[in-house]
């Protein structure tokens, strides 16, 4: 059985112009000239269904510069909404935002050019548009442009640079071409042959529904490519396939059933059916606005802790939100949306921005850090089984390296579980020591040397993290704090401040 997955690239040419939702209910009236409010009443009135009265006020902000009613007369021109169907007008209002640097209507002037819509066909300045739109963010501006570099459209052809774009639009979640990322993969077009890279864009392509890469996540399965050779786990990517019409899926599944035994085929049943739960997760976060935190009603895969600095920022480990969909922080009973805005993979550190806040602790770093110095933290350890109160634990620095004599880490006797990542640790007098990060395992510990460890656990050095925080405005670092302070006083100050992280 061969991985059925040809590789067809054509260029992407279905444009969508943007649609812009009512603003206002005020009444028209003549003699408005604040072209913003002429906009609005536009908008308002095409939400309506008056489109003539919506172009003639959209037309009347656009003329006096308001780049999006120049973008949304433009739409009503390539649409032949409320006028004429006229491309060659429609171009000129979508130059004319375009060259205000609108992202959307450079996108929509490049798919003008990439058409030959109102104007000869020219893959050159559709370049030219989609690349201005695409290092603004724009998503399909960016697919576009891989498509061309892949296809040698008005570039030369340039493998590279077309993995590159596809890759950024794909870590966005985008569907189509986090579908090319594996066939580039898989059959080694356009970048050498890495089944275990074709296997992570498949996968993420079948977490959001696609059945054809549902089924040929069970191909890669079934043939070990990219993984270890899992019969029930093929079984139960092509039952749900099968589920979503797939009819390659339904055939390999009832292949591959007959090569199975009966428990075999009752974990593929289960696994199905675990799978469909994430799948079903993700569609929902999809569907949420981009700066909406999940709903209490949708479960997270994950979970680790954090510490809110002033200015609304969180420290912790990047292992905790890397690969997350959406992140959630909650802190002191409230849950808020939060993003990465700066990370340092190497040291396993990311700050997270904090929408609606600008509260948090007041950050100071010990001195110096010295071998048995009394150290603490707090966290929010499977919070899903203890409860969602922040836990305090207490320890000493028993190590000033971490595995393999590596500086970046602090030995730490705190005891430690899952969802204590990325939370605190302090010293004595409330300075931040570091970041804890990762405990040994005591099993592969036992099975390695014969002896069971016990309260071997690593906090990242609090060193590594001030480079990346003088990289953030707002973020303010006072000095060490050297005053003795009551401990429970200093914990009921500090906890305030630990939050809990809810990835998703």
């Amino acid at each position: 059985m061969k991985l059925k997955c040809k590789l067809l690239f054509v260029v992407f040419v279905s444009i969508q112009f943007t649609s812009f939702a009512a603003m206002t209910n005020a009444a028209a009236s003549e003699g408005i000239t604040d072209p913003n409010t002429q906009y609005s009443i536009g908008c308002d009135l095409h939400q309506q269904g008056y489109a003539n009265e919506a172009v003639r006020w959209c037309r009347l902000a656009a003329e006096q510069g308001h780049k999006l009613a120049q973008l949304t007369l433009g739409d009503c021109y390539s649409d032949g909404d409320g006028v004429p169907k006229d491309y060659t007008k429609a171009i000129e209002w979508f130059s004319r935002s375009a060259e205000q640097n609108l992202p959307e209507a450079q996108f929509a002037l490049g798919g003008c050019y990439h058409n030959g819509n109102g104007v000869l066909q020219d893959y050159k300045m559709a370049v030219k548009w989609y690349r201005r739109a695409a290092e603004q963010g724009h998503v399909n501006a960016q697919f576009n442009l891989a498509s061309l570099y892949f296809n040698g459209l008005g570039v030369p052809q340039d493998y590279r640079e077309a993995v590159k774009w596809y890759r950024r639009v794909a870590e966005q979640g985008y569907l189509k071409a986090q579908r090319y990322l594996g066939r580039i993969y898989s059959e080694g077009v356009a970048a050498p042959q890495d089944y275990k890279e074709a296997l992570k864009w498949i996968r993420l392509a079948a977490e959001q529904g696609d059945p054809e890469e549902q089924n040929n996540l069970g191909i890669c399965y079934f043939n070990g490519q990219g993984t270890l050779e899992d019969y029930v786990e093929a079984y139960a990517w092509w039952s749900i396939a099968a589920m979503n019409g797939s009819t390659e899926g339904k055939d390999n599944r009832d292949g591959v059933r007959r090569k199975m035994t009966e428990s075999q085929i009752a974990a593929g049943q289960a696994r199905s059916k675990e799978l469909m739960a994430v799948i079903d997760r993700k569609k929902q976060i999809a569907k949420l606005p981009a700066d909406q935190a999940p709903t209490a009603d949708i479960a997270p895969s994950g979970y680790g802790s954090g510490l809110l600095v002033k200015g609304g920022y969180v420290v912790t480990c990047w292992h905790v939100v890397d690969k997350a969909q959406k992140i959630s922080v909650s802190c002191q009973g409230k849950d808020f949306f939060a993003s990465v805005v700066h990370k340092d993979a190497g040291n396993d550190i990311a700050i997270l921005r904090v929408d609606s806040t600008d509260a948090g602790a007041a950050l100071s770093f010990a001195d110096s850090v010295k071998l048995g110095a009394q150290v603490f933290t707090m966290g929010f350890p499977h919070p899903e089984l203890q409860g969602s109160d922040v836990k305090f634990t207490t320890g000493s620095i028993s190590g000033l390296t971490g595995p393999g004599n590596t500086p970046v880490y602090y030995q730490i006797s705190a005891p430690l579980q899952s969802g204590n990542s990325g939370g605190p640790l302090f010293d004595e007098y409330g300075n931040l020591v570091g970041i804890v990060a990762a405990k040994l395992d005591s099993l592969k510990m036992l099975a390695a040397t014969g002896d069971l460890t016990q309260n071997v656990n690593y906090a990242i050095k609090s060193d590594y993290l001030v480079p990346l925080l003088k990289t953030v405005d707002g973020i303010k670092i006072q000095p060490s704090q050297t005053k003795t302070v009551n401990l429970l006083s200093l914990v009921e100050e500090l906890k305030k401040s630990v939050v809990m992280i809810k990835v998703y």
